[in-house]
């Protein structure tokens, strides 16, 4: 098995944060995991239409992908859905038994592990996937450096929240996502760099520009009754602002966050 870079004694010190626990019990994945629920959809939405055209778009043309592992796959839906040849071996990790417990539910022909990556016995995968996964972790610089040991390519999808919507947002364990930290462009593109990796190629993404967006509003209105949350008059003030934000770009890209689309390659 591949030997993982020793980390410096204050990085090595225990969390005080149990991530098993946070995440079996977060409100957010525990809904995710009740089959059809509103959770469940969206995010088969957003993998279909948003993140896995876009993370696949990256891949090296070169590149023949045989085996796939995505970390932090939550319960499933990406690795799962993610375009492969039909031989291709799909694996997906996660620290939540909960989370493993639904996806290995739904999705048999896929290979779950639950625990700690570093741990798995297989570590030479053609291309490894964190998608939503960095701004999870306490030391995002290590993990993304360990995870990219596992194979030739780590493809990354990072949310970019400096943006006005997520000015008075209290990030931590206890935020509605559980992202610890937010990102700017630049300090996304800065992570791979101390993680020692080269960008193959990336790209920024605003999802309130693309069709995606459209079919998010209409599935929440289907399943829950209205396109925004909160009161009548909130609803109509965020639907307001969201036709400016689609008829002004710059207005629109300072209030909603981005994401982040990377592939890259380790360069030792």
């Amino acid at each position: 098995m591949k030997q993982f870079p020793k980390m410096k004694a204050t990085e090595s010190q225990p969390s005080k944060i149990n991530y098993q626990r946070l995440y079996d019990e977060h409100a957010h994945y525990a809904a995710r995991r009740v089959d059809n629920s509103f959770e469940h959809q969206h995010i088969s939405l957003e993998v279909r239409d948003f993140k896995a055209p876009h993370l696949a778009a990256l891949l090296p043309q070169n590149l023949k992908i045989r085996s796939l592992l995505e970390i932090g796959c939550g319960t499933g839906e990406l690795i799962a859905q993610f375009p492969l040849e039909k031989s291709a071996i799909r694996t997906g990790c996660d620290i939540s038994p909960e989370n493993i417990a639904t996806a290995r539910r739904r999705y048999p022909t896929v290979k779950f592990h639950t625990g700690d990556f570093r741990q798995l016995i297989q570590n030479d995968f053609d291309a490894i996937i964190l998608s939503d996964i960095l701004e999870h972790v306490e030391d995002d610089t290590a993990f993304l450096r360990d995870a990219s040991l596992l194979g030739k390519c780590i493809l990354v999808n990072l949310p970019l929240e400096c943006n006005w919507l997520n000015n008075r947002r209290n990030y931590g364990p206890n935020d509605v996502s559980g992202h610890l930290r937010r990102y700017t462009l630049a300090e996304g593109l800065a992570l791979f760099e101390r993680a020692n990796l080269r960008l193959i190629r990336w790209q920024q993404v605003w999802i309130h520009e693309l069709p995606v967006e459209k079919k998010r509003r209409i599935l929440r209105q289907k399943m829950l009754g209205q396109a925004y949350s909160g009161n009548v008059i909130t609803q109509w003030a965020k639907a307001a602002t969201d036709k400016v934000a689609t008829a002004v770009p710059l207005f629109g890209r300072r209030l909603h966050s981005s994401t982040l689309f990377a592939a890259a390659e380790s360069v030792s």
